[in-house]
């Protein structure tokens, strides 16, 4: 978090996750793949210089999240809107705004540092009391924007649920650097959003209007707020993080010192693993400048031992071949990358690699066993995905409706459906239930609702 946008923000509000903050960048750091307390080490040359080094590292944090984003959203994941007319709405903005792609993008980055957030944006001329004008011709835009937990301030928190916030978006324009800072506050008559534009100059932010279609002030009288929070599911350990969630390896930190170490013991010794020959000095001359020649330099094949000494017992020429230890290496990292998948919640065998000599392969219900673990934690979080699905869409019904006026139904049935086919069969699924429906098992209406969507409580 910028430190100077905070100090304009403690001038108005006491903010008691301040220290959290510091956690949050031990976790982005991780996912960003360099710890520099941990994987920068000084070493000592033999002519006794000290070398700064790094180590070898597999970035497993950046491949943890990515994981639950792909399980939790993808391109299968889809929001049923009851309504036709919010429906019609709903997909127009998400298409607009890529908002799928970016919920999963968000996703990964949640999971990485604890949190994130998707707020709904109106751009347009305000009046006097700060109500957005709207008309058929000249509609307010409807944008969303996607911060993660190093951008999200939160200034109220009720029941765990940040009720209140400040967005911090920072960004570039013509090569200076601009904050934008979007204060969400609930007063009497509904949610006030207050927009403030910076720009950094010598060193320091400096006030700057708004642009045209940013008012400063927007009292949208919407009872719900119009950005939605998501975390990981999990219940945080840390003092003080005043209703920010808490990174999904955030506990598994030594785990993942385990794994570079191991994979750096791994890499180091393939480094070192070179073949060394060693070369009795009189083999070796020197050309007119002073250069050291050896055998192989002038292809010399034909050698005058002399002494009495046997060259068997004193060869003129030693060989070293180090052993890799690959064996021993390869199952020290999966053993640590066992340990890390099973405390992020993923199951202990997640990241399996095959033995050299081929893994035998698991019948459907070791398959399935294996992982009931990772199905557990998955079901889990996506309570909180729905959630936050569902919060985005709830804003833009209400925008449809109250703002734009459009005849939407703002509080119709929003269902959320996810993709299961990691676990199951999807499409032996389907045709079994085309049986049971041309069977008169199923119905109709039960197999509408889980093949194509329909009405569900919200």
């Amino acid at each position: 978090m910028n430190r100077e946008v905070l100090e304009l923000l403690e001038a108005r509000f006491p903010i008691p996750a301040l220290e959290y903050y510091r956690r949050i960048a031990l976790w982005d750091a991780w996912w960003r793949g360099h710890d520099r307390s941990f994987h920068e080490f000084t070493e000592n040359t033999v002519a006794g210089h000290s070398v700064r080094r790094q180590l070898y590292r597999m970035n497993m944090a950046k491949k943890v999240a990515e994981d639950w984003a792909s399980l939790l959203l993808n391109d299968r994941t889809a929001v049923d809107v009851a309504d036709p007319a919010g429906a019609a709405f709903v997909s127009s903005v998400f298409a607009k705004t890529d908002f799928m792609r970016q919920a999963n993008r968000l996703v990964e980055r949640a999971f990485a540092v604890g949190t994130g957030a998707a707020i709904l944006r109106l751009t347009g001329e305000a009046d006097a009391d700060g109500r957005l004008a709207s008309s058929p011709d000249n509609p307010p835009g409807v944008s969303f924007e996607f911060l993660d937990a190093d951008h999200i301030v939160p200034l109220s928190v009720e029941c765990s649920e940040i009720t209140e916030a400040a967005f911090v978006s920072e960004n570039l324009r013509r090569g200076e650097e601009t904050v934008y800072l979007e204060l969400h506050t609930r007063e009497a008559d509904g949610y006030v959003i207050r927009n403030e534009f910076y720009v950094r100059r010598e060193g320091k932010l400096v006030r700057e209007k708004n642009p045209a279609g940013c008012p400063s002030e927007i009292r949208t009288g919407s009872p719900c707020p119009l950005f939605s929070i998501l975390t990981p599911n999990i219940v945080s350990s840390a003092e003080g993080s005043s209703g920010l969630g808490m990174s999904v390896y955030a506990d598994a930190i030594d785990c993942l010192k385990g794994v570079d170490l191991a994979f750096n013991n791994f890499c180091r010794d393939i480094k070192l693993g070179g073949k060394k020959v060693f070369l009795n000095q009189t083999l070796v001359s020197r050309d007119e400048w002073g250069n050291i020649l050896t055998p192989d330099d002038v292809a010399q094949q034909l050698f005058v031992t002399v002494g009495d000494a046997d060259i068997a017992d004193h060869p003129m020429i030693t060989e070293h071949n180090p052993e890799l230890r690959s064996a021993e290496n390869a199952e020290a990292v999966q053993c640590q990358l066992n340990y890390l998948s099973f405390r992020c919640g993923l199951g202990a065998h997640h990241y399996t690699f095959a033995d050299a000599e081929g893994r035998a392969r698991l019948t459907a219900t070791q398959y399935m066993g294996e992982r009931q673990d990772m199905r557990q934690n998955m079901a889990k979080h996506q309570k909180n995905v729905e959630r936050f699905l569902r919060g985005a869409v709830r804003a833009l019904l209400w925008c449809a409706a109250r703002v734009i006026g459009l005849p939407a139904d703002e509080d119709c049935a929003v269902r959320v459906r996810f993709d299961d086919s990691y676990f199951t069969d999807t499409e032996s699924q389907r045709e079994r239930d085309m049986r049971e429906l041309a069977a008169g098992v199923l119905t109709a209406e039960e197999y509408r609702r889980k093949w194509i969507g329909g009405e569900s409580d919200a």
